[in-house]
């Protein structure tokens, strides 16, 4: 079992973890939740260290898609909101490359932070997902990769920032503003937004930080990064069992499917 007293902040004891009802409320209000400093400095070099050794064997990817992540609607004109293409560039670790004995792995295995993000989110079971290769990635944005903006398909992220870059890659969201009242898309909103006609949210990111964030009904994004380069660990988990993560989205992160 991992002790975790030596791997997170001083500030993450066992007091810490009781006491879930006041970061689950804020998620609900806020949708978005960063812990700062969850991990220790120590752990938090080694985790650097880890990074950089496993850089070279890291896929380039480059995806294009609408900020609904859906195949294009044709009866929407092709500069709308809802069929305006985005793009994505970064470099990703997958899961299968990651030792078990990382830091990474057993913070993700840890019973203890599973039981806690469960409490948080609200749901009973987390799981890993059912591939090798999508549970836990390590992504790297130089100058020039950006995160573009998106709906998450997933109700909730778990992200880990080891590494901030110099200049750029800041956060940018706006909380729960996907549908009308109705239940329809709010493709008016979106619109306005990727015109640049409202200013976002802004998430100032430190290392050591761990973000959980609802991006479901919340458009977000990562600028691009302009100096330095930004390492983000992504802790992926299904609350369903036996779920792997789609061919199509295997083969654009990671560039294979085993």
């Amino acid at each position: 079992m991992l002790e975790l007293t030596n791997v997170l902040g001083k500030h993450y004891d066992n007091k810490f973890f009781l006491s879930t009802d006041i970061y689950s409320n804020i998620l609900k209000t806020k949708g978005i939740l960063v812990f700062k400093d969850f991990i220790s400095k120590t752990i938090l070099n080694e985790m650097v260290i880890e990074a950089n050794l496993l850089k070279s064997k890291s896929f380039q990817s480059s995806s294009n898609y609408n900020v609904y992540v859906k195949p294009q609607d044709l009866a929407y004109p092709t500069d709308s909101a809802r069929n305006r293409i985005m793009n994505t560039t970064k470099k990703c670790v997958p899961n299968d490359l990651i030792s078990d004995k990382s830091f990474l792995m057993k913070i993700y295995n840890s019973s203890k932070i599973q039981r806690f993000f469960c409490s948080i989110l609200g749901v009973k079971h987390l799981y890993p997902y059912a591939d090798k290769l999508s549970s836990v990635n390590i992504n790297y944005y130089e100058p020039g990769d950006a995160l573009d903006w998106h709906f998450d398909n997933s109700d909730f992220t778990i992200t880990l920032l080891i590494k901030n870059c110099k200049k750029g890659g800041t956060y940018q969201y706006f909380t729960d503003m996907r549908y009308n009242q109705d239940g329809s898309e709010n493709y008016h909103l979106v619109e306005d937004i990727l015109d640049n006609k409202i200013s976002p949210n802004l998430q100032s990111a430190f290392e050591g930080d761990l973000m959980i964030f609802k991006g479901n009904k919340s458009l977000h994004r990562v600028t691009r990064v302009i100096e330095g380069e930004r390492i983000l660990v992504t802790f992926n988990y299904n609350t369903q069992k036996g779920i792997p993560l789609s061919e199509q989205s295997r083969k654009t992160f990671f560039g294979r499917i085993a």
